[in-house]
């Protein structure tokens, strides 16, 4: 990527040569992240499909060219790559440090394994999974329906592979030592992860079908413990000629989201390469210990600045959001359960132009609809919401395997707001603090607030809202001999009391919201109902800020 030439003192930013630099820079960012080979300088970043998250990509690359924090605000309000490079050129004012090269690695200890400490998101999970052990919301789901031809010691094979190369999987957590102040993780040399075959061609299909329920539902309902692991299991299970179910189960502290993508991806990488007898692609060349170091050294020192504005924010916030609930006895450890519905035909598109016209994230118009539902389910003008963030502000980690999400808070408040254009700007406001502070680490700010921990539900919110922008599994090449279609299971245990969920659907698939709930408190019709609200909310905010076209 280009580096700006020499000093960046402003009178220098305004000369020929360093503005023609800065907007090859923006240029080859934005090329990079939308994967297009030109860019018109002059092209929307939002008709290009750009998004936050693509905002969080470009922005981390910046930053690394120019050796200085660029916020992924700077590329939403700037939207174009000549806009972009004008706003850089008063923006960065010192000059740039070299390249820091990549950290050492830690050193093996006499047993030949990696210790080094948990990064600020596992220490959270870590906390929960002391208290209680068995609790099941931390356990990662994946499941296809595989048709086709698939070889099931290729898939052992391969599935080893995919572990020896990313050391997430290869990890157990230990408690403090004797003397120490904190847990750490250990990276294993060899694999670790579990991979079983069930053949139940071989049995009637009553049998069959009660045999593949209960092996799926006990994969579901078994804890993984963190002190011995493996911390994933995947099972195969054919049940019918030339068809199969693949279930993965992994533990949340070491995998997110955007992981399994990179997972499956690699699998089908090495199912190819073992079918063919070539060797794999080796170990991954970014480790999530890179990560844990640079969030020591680096970004942890943003984390002051950012607990004072946080803090500010939420210190006088509502102390709960009066939902309406109908309460019914239900085993915590089954308290979840989720509704899921397709986006209206057309409300993509619109989005789409909301973004391209207006400069609306889908984050930004997905929290003002969920502010109008929540105002008029509660009655209450004053909301927080939990906003899960990617946490993957560095090119680096977009091929890393670990657990780098983190939650942030959005505040939306409703008083005074008599039009859908002040709602949206409030959200657009509150949309930008959580994509600014995504790396501040939520335990700190409800240590700042002095808010008690409950190891059954998420401090200082009910609600969550998850726009997720990253890629889904990747569908299998044809030369693979199989297909398959991914299912997502139900939540068996939920975190908050409702937790919506936008996804775009990649390339394949249908958009879609799903809302997790708890059902020891709402009944199944009525967050129903509640689903089908947001929806018509979130199409009439879009229509409203593009003018009604949709």
């Amino acid at each position: 990527m280009t580096a700006i030439p020499g000093s960046r003192s402003p009178a220098v930013m305004d000369t020929p040569d360093a503005a023609v630099a800065l907007l090859d820079t923006t240029s080859t960012a934005l090329r990079d992240v939308l994967d297009l080979h030109r860019i018109d300088p002059e092209a929307n970043f939002f008709s290009l499909g750009g998004n936050s998250l693509l905002a969080v990509r470009v922005a981390g690359r910046l930053s690394h060219a120019l050796g200085q924090r660029i916020p992924a605000t700077a590329v939403l309000n700037h939207p174009t790559a000549r806009g972009l490079a004008r706003h850089l050129a008063e923006l960065v004012s010192e000059p740039a440090s070299p390249a820091s090269p990549a950290p050492p690695s830690a050193p093996a200890d006499a047993t030949g394994t990696d210790r080094f400490p948990l990064s600020a998101a596992q220490r959270r999970v870590w906390l929960l999974h002391e208290v209680d052990p068995e609790r099941l919301d931390h356990l990662v789901t994946v499941s296809f329906e595989v048709t086709g031809e698939l070889d099931p010691v290729v898939a052992r094979t391969a599935w080893h592979r995919v572990v020896e190369r990313h050391e997430a999987l290869r990890t157990r957590f230990e408690p403090s030592a004797p003397g120490g102040e904190e847990p750490c993780q250990v990276v294993e040399s060899e694999p670790l992860t579990e991979f079983t075959f069930l053949d139940t061609v071989r049995f009637p299909e009553a049998v069959r079908v009660r045999i593949v329920d209960e092996r799926v539902a006990l994969l579901r309902r078994t804890p993984l413990s963190l002190r011995t692991g493996p911390l994933s299991r995947i099972a195969l299970l054919r049940t019918a000629p030339s068809r199969y179910r693949l279930e993965l189960i992994v533990h949340h502290i070491v995998c997110d989201g955007w992981s399994l993508a990179l997972l499956w991806q690699d699998f089908l990488d090495a199912y190819r390469r073992v079918a063919v007898g070539e060797p794999g692609p080796g170990p991954s060349p970014h480790r999530f210990r890179d990560h844990v170091r640079w969030e020591r050294r680096t970004e942890s020192a943003r984390w002051p600045a950012q607990a004072d504005r946080v803090t500010r924010r939420f210190a006088d916030r509502p102390e709960e959001l009066p939902l309406p609930i109908a309460p019914a006895p239900v085993d915590e450890h089954d308290d979840g359960d989720d509704v899921s519905l397709p986006l209206p035909a057309g409300l993509g598109t619109a989005l789409a132009r909301a973004g391209a016209e207006g400069g609306h994230t889908r984050l930004t118009l997905a929290l003002a609809a969920l502010a109008v539902l929540l105002h008029r389910i509660s009655g209450s003008e004053d909301l927080v919401i939990a906003v899960p963030m990617a946490g993957r502000v560095r090119p680096e980690d977009e091929g890393t395997v670990g657990l780098f999400v983190n939650t942030a808070l959005a505040r939306i408040r409703l008083a005074g707001a008599r039009d859908v254009p002040t709602l949206v700007a409030r959200a657009r406001d509150e949309a930008a603090e959580v994509l600014d502070c995504q790396t501040y680490p939520f335990d700190q700010l409800v240590s700042r607030l002095g808010v008690p921990r409950d190891g059954t539900r998420m401090p200082l919110a009910r609600v969550s809202l998850a726009v997720q922008d990253f890629a889904e599994a990747p569908l299998p090449d044809p030369d693979l001999g199989f297909t398959w279609v991914e299912h997502d299971p139900a939540e068996r245990q939920s975190k908050l009391d409702l937790a919506f969920s936008l996804t775009s659907g990649g390339a394949a698939g249908q958009p879609t919201l799903t809302v997790t709930y708890r059902p020891s408190l709402f009944r199944r019709r009525t967050v129903d109902a509640w689903a089908e609200q947001y929806l018509i909310a979130l199409e009439n905010v879009t229509r409203a800020v593009t003018g009604g076209a949709s």
